[in-house]
C-alpha cells in the first residue's frame, strides 16, 4: 500500500481525501467552477507525483450481471473486451469485474459488467488532472467503495440493500453475499417529495430486483440506512412494517470503530467513509481506459525499480555486517589462538631451561631425529632388483647365479637418486661346448633385460668366449675331456620407480 489522493467525483464537485496507511487528512470540496477548478489544480500541484484514485457518483451508472465461460490470461481480456463493447457499444469508461466462479454445471465465471454512459461532466476533471501529470491509479463506483464499507461494518446478510444518503441524493446499492449487484442514484429531495419517500423508493427497487431475477421472491431484504444528517430516520417504521424488510440504521460512532477513525473526522464531512473504507483496498473495478492509466503503469514500474535497489542495498549492508561480525569473531579467535600459542612457547622455555644442559641444543637434536627418519623413509634396498631378477630369470632355466652385488650409486653420487648398480655373474648350464649357441643365449638375455621398464643400461662384462687379440688360444682336440664352464658376467644400470 502508498500514499494516494481519493477523489469522489460527481456533477457538482469533487471531494478530495488524502490517505496513507494509518493517516488521512480531509482536503475539502471543489466545485465544477472555473474558480474550484483552479484550486483543485493548485492542489494537486501542492501533491506531485501522488498516485490519483477516482471514486465516481454518477446517475449515468449501468449495471449487467454476466455469465461467462472460464478462460485465462490473453483470451479473458479478448472476450471481455469483445462483451463489453457489445453491452455499452462505445462507452468510454467501462470495466468488468470477475466476482467468483459458479459452482454447478461448466463453473462458468460470473461478472459484473459496469459502465458510465454519460462521461461529458467528468472530462474537465480528467484534463486537469492530466496537466498536473498525477499518476491516474483507475475510476471506480461509490457503489464499489460502498461494499468496502460493508466489508468493515461485517456485513453478513445475503442480501443487503445499502440505502446512503448524499448531497447529490440518495443512493440504494443491493449486495448479495457482499458483492455488488446493482446500484442507482436519486436525485435530491424536491418540494413534492414527501418524509415516506425513501421507504417507496426503496420497495420500487425491491420490487425492480425481484422483476430482474436478480432477488429472489422470497427473500427478506436487510436494508441499511446512513445518513448522517438523520433524514432516513422517517423510513425505519414504514420498512420494519413490511415483512418483506429489515431496516436498522447505520450511525457515525459505528462507522468510525470499524475504520479506526475519529468520530469527529467522519462527522466533518459524509463522504469520507466510503473514501476510507476503499483507499487501502485493491481495484476490483476499474473504468478507466489504459490510455488515462499510463502514467501510473510507469510510476509502478520506477516504485518497483527503487523497492528493489532499496532492498539490495538492505541486503548488501545485512551481509556486509554479517561478514564483519564474522571477521570480528575470527579476529577474537586469531588471537585467542596466539596467546595460547606464547603460553605453550612459554612453558616450552621453562621446561627446556630445566633441563640438564647438554653439548648438543635441543634444536638440533630434533633437526637430527628429522634427517634420521627422511634417511629412513627414502633409503634403498635390493628387493626391487632381486624381484627383477627373478622375473628375468623364470623365463631362463638354464642359467645359474654364482654372485649378486648389489650398489646404490646416488651414495657415491647424490645426482643419481634413484639409479641403482647390479653386477651379476652366472654359468650356463646345461653347456656342451657350443659357444656359439652360448653366445646366442646370453645375447637373448641381454635383450630381455633391456626391454624391462626402467632399465637403463645392460653391459656384458664378461664372456665364455675371450675375443681379445692379445688372448692366448688354449685348446685341446683329444675326445672325452669336458668343455670348460660357460661363465659370464653382467652390469645392469637402472633406475627405481620408472
Amino acid at each position: 500500500m502508498t500514499r494516494r489522493l481519493v477523489i469522489l467525483l460527481n456533477a457538482r464537485h469533487a471531494s478530495v481525501l488524502d490517505w496513507r496507511p494509518g493517516t488521512m487528512h480531509w482536503l475539502g470540496d471543489f466545485a465544477t467552477t472555473q474558480a474550484g477548478m483552479i484550486e483543485f489544480q493548485r492542489l494537486l500541484a501542492q501533491h506531485a507525483g501522488q498516485p490519483v484514485r477516482i471514486v465516481l457518483d454518477s446517475v449515468d451508472e449501468d449495471y449487467r450481471v454476466e455469465v461467462l465461460p472460464h478462460v485465462r490470461g490473453s483470451a479473458r481480456d479478448e472476450m471481455l473486451a469483445r462483451k463489453l463493447k457489445q453491452v455499452f457499444r462505445n462507452t468510454a469508461f467501462a470495466g468488468a469485474w470477475r466476482q467468483l466462479r459458479e459452482n454447478e454445471g461448466r463453473r462458468d465465471d460470473r461478472y459484473l459488467l459496469a459502465a458510465v454512459t454519460d462521461s461529458d461532466w467528468m472530462k474537465p476533471w480528467l484534463a486537469v488532472i492530466d496537466n498536473a501529470r498525477a499518476p491516474l491509479e483507475g475510476i471506480t463506483l461509490l457503489s464499489i467503495a460502498c461494499q468496502s464499507l460493508l466489508k468493515f461494518l461485517h456485513v453478513r446478510e445475503p442480501h443487503a440493500l445499502l440505502a446512503y444518503r448524499l448531497g447529490t441524493g440518495l443512493r440504494l446499492s443491493y449486495y448479495k453475499d457482499g458483492l455488488l449487484r446493482f446500484s442507482r442514484l436519486l436525485a435530491g429531495e424536491t418540494p413534492t417529495q414527501g418524509p415516506g419517500w425513501a421507504a417507496e423508493e426503496i420497495s420500487k427497487t425491491q420490487l425492480y430486483l425481484m422483476g430482474q431475477r436478480i432477488l429472489p421472491r422470497e427473500a427478506r431484504l436487510q436494508v441499511l440506512l446512513l445518513d448522517a444528517s438523520g433524514g432516513l430516520a422517517s423510513a425505519l417504521a414504514p420498512l420494519n412494517a413490511d415483512p418483506a424488510f429489515s431496516a436498522r440504521m447505520l450511525d457515525q460512532q459505528m462507522l468510525a470503530r470499524a475504520l479506526r477513525t475519529p468520530d469527529a473526522f467522519l462527522n466533518s464531512a459524509p463522504e469520507i467513509a466510503p473514501l476510507a473504507a476503499i483507499a487501502g483496498e485493491p481495484l476490483l473495478l476499474n473504468l478507466a481506459p489504459p490510455t488515462l492509466t499510463r502514467r501510473y503503469t510507469d510510476y509502478r514500474w520506477r516504485r518497483g525499480i527503487h523497492l528493489t535497489a532499496l532492498a539490495m542495498g538492505v541486503a548488501g549492508i545485512i551481509f556486509t555486517g554479517i561478514q564483519w561480525l564474522r571477521t570480528l569473531d575470527m579476529d577474537d579467535k586469531t588471537r585467542q589462538m596466539q596467546s595460547e600459542e606464547q603460553q605453550i612457547e612459554a612453558r616450552y622455555r621453562h621446561a627446556e631451561r630445566a633441563l640438564p644442559s647438554s653439548p648438543v641444543s635441543a634444536r638440533q637434536l630434533r633437526e637430527t631425529i628429522m634427517l634420521v627418519r627422511q634417511l629412513e623413509k627414502s633409503r634403498a634396498t635390493p628387493t626391487p632388483a632381486l624381484a627383477f631378477l627373478s622375473r628375468i630369470l623364470d623365463d631362463q632355466p638354464g642359467i645359474t647365479l654364482k654372485q649378486i652385488r648389489w650398489h646404490d650409486a646416488a651414495l657415491a653420487t647424490p645426482a643419481l637418486a634413484g639409479v641403482r648398480q647390479l653386477e651379476i655373474e652366472a654359468e650356463l648350464n646345461p653347456f656342451d661346448g657350443n659357444y656359439r649357441a652360448a653366445m646366442t643365449r646370453i645375447d637373448t638375455l641381454i635383450a630381455q633385460m633391456r626391454s624391462q621398464p626402467g632399465v637403463m643400461d645392460v653391459v656384458l662384462a664378461r664372456s665364455p668366449v675371450n675375443t681379445a687379440s692379445s688372448a692366448v688360444l688354449i685348446g685341446n682336440t683329444r675326445s672325452g675331456n669336458s668343455p670348460q664352464p660357460a661363465l659370464f658376467a653382467l652390469n645392469v644400470r637402472y633406475r627405481e620407480g620408472s
